[in-house]
């Protein structure tokens, strides 16, 4: 039986875990979280700085979020068993890092640069005009990131230094490639990924893509050449931006299993999870083509109810995974759905009954489809139904 150490306890090491132990895996993993969802169901688990045990006890170790103890992760590159390499994970703890690293491969980036005084940031948006500014550490979901429009907003910025100061986009659509890549060199990949993002986070998204096939074709050969530029080993998602002006702008990418590829639990004959296990344990790669369009919808800042449950599950097509987490808080991912259809428009019409189920009918006149910006209301604003 083959053994695989995780590194983080969230959801995604839950579904990995969910999806390995039907091919005899064995899992270890560590979290300084006692409750952290992964830990209820692996073999052996792990919440005190032990991790010379667990990398012993496994065959290979793997990350299932990009900040965890680096500590640990050194222990595991030192012995052979990191998978994806530390090279790889690294930059995704520093968005700077990220974003040199993605221009020095000459990858298509927003324009940007690097503060570290008051006067760098003024000197941004009098060069760029509308500006995204990024704290580089512990960045995510929309968390440490400011919008500056006016010059009234410079004075929202906090004074941490350095930061990460982008040219804002006006995207028409945010789209994100998942691919696989085994030590061998096989590389599989699933089809373009749309997402839509509110206030911040992914509400939801759907394959394939309503792009251009040039457009599609393109971003695949880009996230291609990163995974190859990066020696890569797993499961790689590369987030993009379509400007207006139908331009390909690399927006970051993640060293792991990614929320925009969870509609592969239904949609892919192989799964996200299942692929990145494969790929780590040199295993054949799976199937990544699409049975039927497909879309996750995110359970974000919601408790979970018999109710609920029994609403979203009365939709056609749907799959709910619940993760188990202890505390309800707003922002927090507690679950997602999937929901599978013949065609685009009827998947639509499903997401559209899932979305009014979870935060209320108002939420679909708040948000047009597929616009990545939104200033509307917070998904803790909208009642759900029990």
């Amino acid at each position: 039986m083959r053994s695989v150490g995780v590194l983080g306890g969230g959801q995604l090491g839950l579904m990995m875990i969910l999806e390995g132990k039907r091919m005899g895996i064995k899992f270890s993993v560590y979290d300084e979280k006692p409750d952290a969802p992964a830990l209820t169901i692996a073999d052996a688990a792990y919440s005190s700085n032990d991790w010379a045990r667990l990398i012993n006890d496994s065959d290979v170790v793997t990350v299932e979020f990009e900040h965890v103890n680096p500590r640990a992760m050194e222990l595991a590159h030192k012995a052979g068993k990191l998978r994806p390499s530390l090279s790889s994970i690294l930059p995704k703890q520093d968005k700077i890092k990220e974003k040199l690293m993605l221009s020095n491969l000459g990858l298509p980036t927003p324009r940007f640069m690097i503060a570290h005084k008051p006067e760098d940031i003024e000197r941004a948006y009098y060069t760029f005009t509308k500006l995204v500014v990024k704290v580089p550490n512990g960045a995510y979901d929309g968390k440490g990131q400011f919008y500056i429009t006016s010059e009234g907003d410079l004075a929202t910025i906090p004074a941490q230094y350095p930061l990460l100061v982008e040219e804002f986009i006006d995207i028409e659509k945010e789209v994100s490639v998942i691919l696989a890549r085994s030590a061998n060199g096989e590389v599989v990949v699933y089809p373009v990924t749309e997402n839509y993002n509110y206030n911040g986070m992914l509400l939801y998204s759907k394959a394939p893509a309503d792009i251009s096939n040039e457009l599609s074709v393109k971003a695949t050969e880009l996230a291609v050449k990163l995974t190859k530029s990066l020696n890569y080993i797993g499961v790689l998602a590369v987030e993009f931006f379509i400007t207006r002006n139908q331009e390909l702008l690399v927006n970051e990418y993640a060293p792991r299993v990614h929320n925009t590829g969870h509609w592969t639990l239904s949609g892919a004959a192989t799964s996200q999870f299942e692929n990145h296990l494969r790929a780590i344990l040199n295993l054949p790669l799976g199937d990544t083509g699409l049975l039927k369009p497909t879309a996750i919808v995110n359970v974000i800042g919601v408790r979970c109810s018999e109710g609920l449950v029994h609403s979203i599950l009365k939709v056609p097509g749907t799959r709910l995974w619940w993760y188990g987490k202890s505390q309800v808080r707003p922002r927090r991912k507690m679950g997602h759905v999937t929901v599978v259809a013949d065609n685009n428009g009827e998947l639509m019409q499903r997401v559209r009954e899932i979305l009014s189920i979870i935060y209320g009918s108002s939420i679909n006149s708040a948000i047009p489809p597929w616009n990545h910006v939104s200033d509307a209301q917070s998904f803790t604003e909208h009642k759900v139904p029990q």
